[in-house]
């Protein structure tokens, strides 16, 4: 009797009826998750040494505030610890195996509602900001807080809804994801242009109140245009390509971005602070019969108390050296507003 086998030969095609199947490319799958998340675990470790300086830096700020930021940099170390799940799942437990990236694993879904709440958080901080330094202006405040409360509202329905489709069906929720994408960039580029336009409305003229003005701008810009360019970047890899994960690399990064600026900003504004409290030193080079004093330094803009040690040497050969220890009060007179207005930006901010 002949052998059956020996009358199909075997080509390495598959049976009949069986489609082939194929390995996905991962140069936009794995490689772009895996690009995002070490970008992002990167990001993690600055917002640490950020959180440490703001600790361990003397600060006004008040229980709640230091409370915000700790709670913000838990949230994103267990955002960073969903980040390195995604990766060991698809890389490890799933190696070589291309139907796992078919499906969305849970941490990255709960990824989703993690960035949302952070980013809430974040901007409700602004907007709280914006509130203090406006003089209450309330419609502005409302219009920050309703935005980004509408994006923390849609990602939390992206995330119920993600539980039960796989990466081909985003289609279905795609008008979601363009709305949730389209409102962050908005509350962000809000947040960014009022902060620039308050701070900018309250120059003096003074060189050193302006100086400060222009440095927390300078940070106002960089916090919301840096993360609403890492949205919009997100959102258009979204539209053009739907078919691959590159968009997903650069969702990774968008809470720690917010959260690393949102920690430079309050970093920056200590410094500021820090700075405006320096004391100017004077040195009184010569006590002569007539009582004038050289200053050898600037004279401070504010009233400051200053020391000096001056040497006085009598003309009669018979006496000895005498130190004295001169403690002056130096006064320059400036105009109240600036000191109000400085005073009123240390508070905002």
């Amino acid at each position: 009797m002949a052998d059956p086998s020996a009358a199909v030969p075997n080509t390495g095609a598959p049976p009949p009826g069986m489609m082939p199947l194929q390995m996905p490319a991962f140069d936009n799958t794995l490689g772009a998750l895996l690009l995002g998340g070490l970008v992002a675990m990167a990001l993690w470790g600055i917002a640490c040494v950020q959180a440490y300086n703001y600790y361990t830096r003397p600060n006004k700020d008040r229980m709640l505030q230091r409370i915000v930021v700790g709670s913000l940099w838990l949230l994103d170390t267990f955002d960073t610890a969903l980040n390195v799940h995604i990766l060991y799942f698809y890389m490890v437990s799933n190696f070589m195996n291309p139907l796992a990236l078919l499906k969305p694993v849970w941490s990255i879904i709960i990824h989703v509602a993690m960035t949302a709440i952070s980013n809430f958080a974040i901007r409700s901080m602004f907007a709280l900001r914006i509130y203090r330094f406006s003089n209450k202006n309330i419609p502005l405040t409302i219009w920050v807080m309703g935005i980004s409360l509408t994006d923390l509202i849609v990602s939390l329905i992206i995330t119920v809804k993600a539980f039960s489709i796989s990466f081909p069906e985003l289609s279905t929720i795609s008008s979601l994801m363009y709305l949730t994408f389209a409102v962050g960039t908005g509350s962000d580029l809000t947040v960014a242009l009022s902060l620039s336009w308050l701070l900018r409305s309250s120059r003096t003229g003074f060189r050193r109140t302006d100086s400060m003005i222009k440095v927390l701008m300078l940070y106002a810009v960089n916090t919301g245009m840096i993360v609403a360019i890492d949205a919009s970047l997100g959102m258009i890899l979204y539209i053009v390509m739907p078919d691959n994960l590159i968009f997903l690399g650069f969702y990774l990064l968008l809470s720690k971005l917010y959260l690393n600026s949102y920690l430079a900003t309050l970093n920056a504004r200590q410094s500021l602070r820090e700075g405006d409290s320096d004391l100017v030193s004077i040195n009184l080079s010569q006590l002569s019969g007539s009582r004038r004093y050289e200053a050898e330094s600037t004279l401070p803009t504010l009233s400051e108390k200053t020391s000096a040690t001056v040497t006085r040497s009598n003309s009669n050969p018979t006496s000895t050296g005498m130190e004295i220890s001169v403690s002056t009060l130096v006064d320059k007179k400036v105009e109240s507003y600036p000191l109000r207005n400085q005073d009123h930006l240390h508070r905002a901010y």
